[in-house]
């Protein structure tokens, strides 16, 4: 079986390698082999493994729930348990994606649905007369 170097790892996984032994430290990487000389050694599968955990974290999971669904899959675990975490995990992005959807409606507005308050501080800030010497007054002149 081939095994890599940390920087072998890291190259092949696209995690860097400060990251890999951060993963390790949180238990989500197992502990790797090591050589007489106490370098790490890991095998093939800790590329996909990274890259799952990479993967767990674009999609919002948190490190916990990413380190209860390897368990679950190093014990060829529940499969129902990882699908209920992963069920809670995808109505949180619903909620998120709907609160975003919602953001990006109201910038899309224009001016004249913008809240009361803001147009009524902009109708006031319109009807004031410029002061005599400021920039705006001189502008209005030429």
């Amino acid at each position: 079986m081939k095994t890599f170097n940390i920087g072998e790892l890291s190259e092949k996984s696209g995690v860097a390698s400060h990251a890999i032994r951060f993963y390790e430290r949180e238990n989500l990487m197992p502990e790797p082999a090591r050589t007489q000389s106490n370098y790490r050694r890991y095998p093939e599968d800790a590329i996909a493994r990274l890259q799952f955990i990479i993967h767990a974290k674009q999609w919002g999971f948190t490190l916990d729930e990413i380190r209860e669904l390897l368990m679950l899959q190093d014990a060829n675990g529940d499969r129902a348990e990882a699908k209920r975490i992963a069920k809670k995990q995808l109505e949180k992005s619903d909620i998120r994606s709907r609160a975003f959807l919602a953001l990006r409606r109201s910038c899309q507005k224009p001016w004249r649905n913008a809240p009361v308050k803001d147009q009524w501080t902009a109708a006031r800030l319109s009807k004031r007369s410029p002061k005599k010497g400021n920039a705006a007054s001189r502008l209005r002149m030429n």
